[in-house]
Order: C-alpha cells, then structure tokens, then sequence
C-alpha cells in the first residue's frame, strides 16, 4: 500500500544552497519576507521566548544573514 502523504512532507524546506535572490514572478505582500530555505514567500511568527520572528516551516529567524541579504532588510 502506498504510504499517505501529508502537506508537510511536499513542502520544499532546507534548501542546501539557499535562494540567492527573489524570483521576478513573485511580488511580496505586506509583511512577508522571502523565506531562502523554503523558497517562498512567508509571515514569520513572532518567537516571544527569543524575541525574533521565525518562518513557521524552517524556523530560521528573520536575523539570519541570507534571510536579511535576500530581502534587503540591512540595517
């Protein structure tokens, strides 16, 4: 029998070389950021034991160094 999927498992995460920059195709609504890892655009939730924000299917936070080059969040 075929093992059941859920969405979770199709979801493309962890990418081993993270996006480089943001596809052309994509525009970014208000308070999302380009998540590199799973190659989408996300809202990253609010960690309120850390103190940052993390994208709900990586959790990488929103101070790590390809999320802040990719989305030009410098400060």
């Amino acid at each position: 029998m075929n093992e059941q999927r859920d969405m979770f498992s199709i979801i493309n995460i962890n990418n081993k070389n993270p996006d480089s920059d943001i596809p052309k195709d994509v525009k970014l609504r208000p308070k999302e950021l380009w998540c590199p890892y799973c190659s989408k655009p996300v809202i990253f939730i609010k960690d309120k034991e850390l103190g940052v924000r993390k994208c709900p299917y990586c959790k990488v936070s929103d101070r790590d160094y390809n999320v802040k080059k990719i989305n030009k969040k410098w400060l």
